[in-house]
């Protein structure tokens, strides 16, 4: 998601402000309609802004001073603002192999006049010594562990805003202009960080932050083997996961996930991608080809191209109906196709088979000889409603019969 593209909330003092009629342009040219916007509201769930930051920091320090923990070997509180362009170099030096938590607060506005805010952690990212890989977390809170020696860096940065070594995608004009404030912490362990924690909360905790780590952990998620997070979204772990019957169990409030799996296969072998999937929770109750309210739960196909088809059960929109992204950034690389749509059949199992090559040739049409992965996607950070589906039985069979189960 482009983060940056969709921010319509520059107050109408602020230096580089937008007029309303440049808030109103800017939705139009986003193929937003503001009267939507304001309608779905009601359908937002009623949510407490985190500490403000001064509270934040205090509590974090009281907090510290208390508990006097063996465990911690430093700590740095930090902000991340709008204009500050990444990455920021808190001044603490971790050695490879050591454990970090993060905890964030705040709120990433799109719209402060309609409620359009994304959850600080969706943008929150961090790294060692200014090398590859980069860590997300997806959620408020997490532990990232050392893969280099040196310096520890933050950042935020919306999926599409960077590229693998951190580097802005966008125009910094553009990136500075956001309405956003992170306040957060990372706390540097000796040991594990789950027992550095522990340290901590046995003597108070600051917003729920502590606590809602520490039952991150004790839940101890992973992803379904062979599939990992795209690259720049975080904590699909907590909204992906294989039960004991294999069925990949989604569950989604707030956030955004895509996890993938490498699956090279040349689309003149003729692939069709199956699945059983039982949605039990729709994340919307308006149609989600508008971008403020664009959350849903999707399977879908990657292409060697970049392009990439996603299919959808729908609430509202008609089956076969078929749209870009209506996110920018995202209108360049990915189609949705409706599969299924309304409140009929949630609860129960269907089952569903695409012919790949059909639908990008009929839909796409672009360059691409061959799909590169498949991908699961929990898309719930607009309405912040939660989405809850099972899949099952996904599969690639292709022309000659060769069938490979994922």
């Amino acid at each position: 998601m482009c983060l940056y593209c969709l921010n319509l909330s520059y107050g109408a003092n602020a230096p580089g402000a937008f007029s309303r009629r440049d808030l109103l342009r800017r939705a139009a040219a986003l193929g937003v309609a503001l009267p939507v916007m304001a309608a779905s509201n009601a359908t937002f769930a009623a949510e407490q802004s985190g500490l403000a930051p001064v509270d934040f920091k205090k509590g974090v320090e009281d907090l510290i001073a208390r508990a006097q923990s063996p465990e911690l070997a430093g700590y740095r509180l930090f902000q991340i603002n709008g204009p500050d362009l990444p990455w920021i170099d808190l001044g603490l030096e971790a050695v490879k192999g050591q454990q970090i938590t993060f905890l964030v607060t705040g709120r990433w506005w799109l719209s402060r006049q309609h409620d359009l805010w994304f959850r600080p952690g969706l943008g929150f990212h961090a790294r060692t010594r200014g090398k590859r890989p980069i860590y997300s977390p997806g959620v408020d809170t997490g532990a990232m562990t050392a893969l280099h020696d040196g310096p520890i860096e933050v950042a935020r940065f919306a999926p599409l805003g960077a590229d693998e070594d951190g580097r802005l995608t966008i125009p910094e004009d553009v990136y500075a202009k956001d309405d956003v404030t992170i306040t957060g912490v990372a706390l540097l362990w000796r040991g594990e960080a789950a027992a550095g924690l522990a340290s901590l909360a046995a003597h108070g905790d600051v917003g729920g932050l502590l606590a809602a780590e520490l039952a991150r952990l004790r839940r101890n998620r992973r992803l379904p083997e062979g599939w990992s997070n795209l690259f720049l979204f975080g904590g699909g772990e907590e909204s992906f996961v294989r039960d004991a019957n294999g069925e990949i169990v989604c569950e989604s409030a707030g956030s955004a996930s895509i996890i993938e799996r490498p699956l090279s296969l040349p689309l003149a072998s003729r692939p069709k991608l199956g699945w059983r999937w039982k949605i039990d929770q729709l994340p919307s109750a308006v149609p989600e080809d508008q971008a403020p309210v664009h959350d849903y739960l999707s399977i879908g196909v990657k292409f060697e191209d970049g392009q990439d088809l996603t299919y959808i059960w729908s609430a509202a929109l008609p089956t076969g109906k078929v749209f870009r992204c209506p996110l920018p950034g995202w209108n360049a690389v990915e189609t949705h196709m409706i599969v299924d749509s309304g409140a009929t059949g949630l609860g129960l199992w269907r089952e569903r088979e695409r012919d790949v090559a059909s639908d990008y040739a009929a839909h796409i049409g672009g360059s691409a000889k061959a799909i590169s992965h498949i991908w699961l996607l929990a898309i719930t950070p607009f309405q912040r409603r939660r989405g809850a589906c099972r899949y099952a039985d996904i599969r690639v069979e292709t022309a000659d019969g060769v069938v490979q189960k994922l």
